[in-house]
């Protein structure tokens, strides 16, 4: 009984080194294939303040970020208003530091429709809708676990990323202070992230703006 134990021992430490190398040499090879990524995005201090009417922001600073604005608007007690985009985004990369910001004052008194998405990393998908309208509009509701199948698990949209350092984002003072109507904002840092707005208005016939 002795003999047998030792060498069988011997035999699983083996396996479990020729593992770790295995899984070492995966490692060092995503190390060598997948390029560096790095984003700083922002919004300078008062940057759009006081605006009437419509504002597209669409700031992106990394790789594969796929961003977008949509609005429909319809008057006409007969016509619909509908939108609707696919976006995707596939992306290798380390994404060892990401940085998105708004600073103070950016945006201030702006009056109508805003929408701005901001991004810094790799493969982040961002979307802001907005639909008024008279007449029936093209909206239907989903269910918690649809959406919760359409978003990436783990922060992960395709995307093989190692992020170690700081990722963040963040709003200043006063931004959108004094602001009427309709604001949205999707602001990410990192890798493989899903952010969406959606507004909807129907107002009870002869009401409409």
């Amino acid at each position: 009984m002795k003999t047998s134990r030792y060498p069988l021992r011997a035999r699983t430490a083996v396996v479990v080194a020729a593992c770790c190398c295995a899984l070492a040499a995966t490692s060092s090879a995503i190390a060598q294939t997948a390029p560096v990524v790095t984003g700083e995005a922002a919004i300078a201090p008062d940057a759009l303040a006081g605006i009437k009417g419509v504002v597209s922001v669409n700031e992106a600073a990394g790789l594969s970020n796929a961003q977008s604005n949509q609005a429909a608007i319809v008057s006409a007690p007969n016509g619909i208003a509908d939108t609707g985009v696919a976006q995707s985004a596939r992306a290798s990369a380390f994404v060892p530091s990401a940085r998105a910001s708004i600073e103070s004052g950016a945006l201030a008194n702006v009056s109508g429709m805003t929408m701005v998405n901001q991004a810094a990393g790799a493969a982040n998908l961002q979307r802001n809708s907005v639909v008024l309208g008279a007449a029936a509009t093209g909206v239907e509701s989903v269910a918690d676990s649809v959406l919760s199948a359409a978003s990436p698990k783990q922060g992960r949209v395709d995307v093989s990323a190692m992020a170690q350092g700081e990722r963040a984002v963040r709003i200043g003072n006063d931004v959108l202070k004094n602001a009427s109507g309709i604001a949205q904002i999707n602001q990410t840092a990192g890798a493989g992230n899903t952010t969406a707005n959606s507004f909807v208005l129907r107002p009870p016939a002869g009401t409409f703006f």
